[in-house]
């Protein structure tokens, strides 16, 4: 879970119709991976396989489904997968807790059903450097080499939460102990863009957008800043925030389809290497753009509109 902030409302729109013909397109299509297609601009998301069927008990939406059952069980999974393909999403990346925990099983899960799959690392989970060091070898050791590992430009693709947790001294260590050839891209979450400085870094990805009452600007000017660096920019794309029903409040950006089309603008107009969408199923903070008995298909249908447009930049 994530801490965001803000407002800001609109209306929600409903597009199953829309939705259901690309779900047909799919079907008749083999499937792709990002894996194998290293000149296209894919569009990552970011999923949880945490979730239980009693957590949608503290939610404000609701999935539809299979979906209200465990995120990490492969039936689930098949089926979430289904959706995302529908939606022109190329590869998940799965909020990542360290090697062997549940979070490393769906990933494992989600390529054996090849589906392309990265990871947020969960940089402050991990209880200092040199745990930090033993995970991401385990993870190289593990996945990195599977033929679903997502891929940008031709390259695995890792993601990191709060990347300023270390500095960019620590952080340049730490890459050179676990990737000294730079075989994978590292993108690094935040805003903060002196971050690039550091060797270690390949790109940057803020997680969150839905606080900015001005998406579309905030993007466009985050990646003029991003590539006046020469390195790799992946824009965020999200409905909302509101975790209101979960916890004391820590972001309030009430979802629309209008709201989630202004960062999609943003995003296609800020030159993006990749779009992120922020998120497949956050589900406690209702950043989802999973289908929901509230909202049908509205938030995939647009995914898949955008989806194509980024297609053809």
């Amino acid at each position: 879970m994530r801490v965001l902030h803000a407002p800001v409302g609109m209306l929600r729109v409903h597009a199953r119709t829309l939705l259901a013909i690309s779900l047909v397109a799919v079907a008749s299509c083999p499937a792709h991976s990002a894996a194998a297609q290293p000149d296209r601009r894919p569009v990552f998301a970011y999923y949880y396989a945490w979730w239980n069927s009693d957590t949608f008990g503290a939610t404000i939406e609701h999935p539809t489904g299979s979906a209200d059952g465990a995120s990490d069980d492969p039936g689930v999974l098949s089926d979430t997968i289904r959706q995302a393909r529908a939606a022109g999403i190329d590869a998940f990346v799965v909020d990542w807790l360290g090697n062997e925990d549940r979070t490393d099983l769906a990933v494992q899960h989600i390529m054996d059903q090849g589906f392309a799959t990265s990871i947020m690392f969960e940089t402050t989970h991990f209880w200092g450097v040199d745990d930090v060091v033993q995970q991401l070898k385990a993870f190289y050791q593990a996945r990195l080499g599977n033929p679903h590992m997502a891929t940008l430009q031709g390259k695995p693709v890792i993601f990191f939460w709060r990347a300023s947790t270390f500095d960019n001294g620590t952080w340049d260590g730490i890459r050179g102990e676990v990737d000294p050839e730079h075989r994978a891209l590292w993108i690094a979450d935040g805003d903060k863009l002196g971050i690039l400085g550091g060797s270690a870094w390949d790109g940057l990805s803020p997680y969150a957008i839905a606080w900015s009452h001005d998406p579309e600007g905030q993007l466009q000017r985050w990646g003029g800043s991003v590539h006046d660096t020469g390195k790799l920019w992946l824009p965020p794309v999200s409905p909302g925030c509101d975790d209101s029903h979960a916890r004391a409040t820590t972001c309030f950006q009430p979802r629309s389809v209008d709201y989630y089309q202004s960062t999609w603008n943003g995003a296609l107009a800020s030159g993006p290497d990749a779009v992120v969408v922020s998120t497949f199923n956050e589900w406690m903070e209702n950043t989802q753009i999973q289908a929901s008995a509230e909202d049908g298909d509205a938030y995939l249908a647009a995914t898949r509109s955008n989806a194509s447009a980024l297609s053809g930049l």
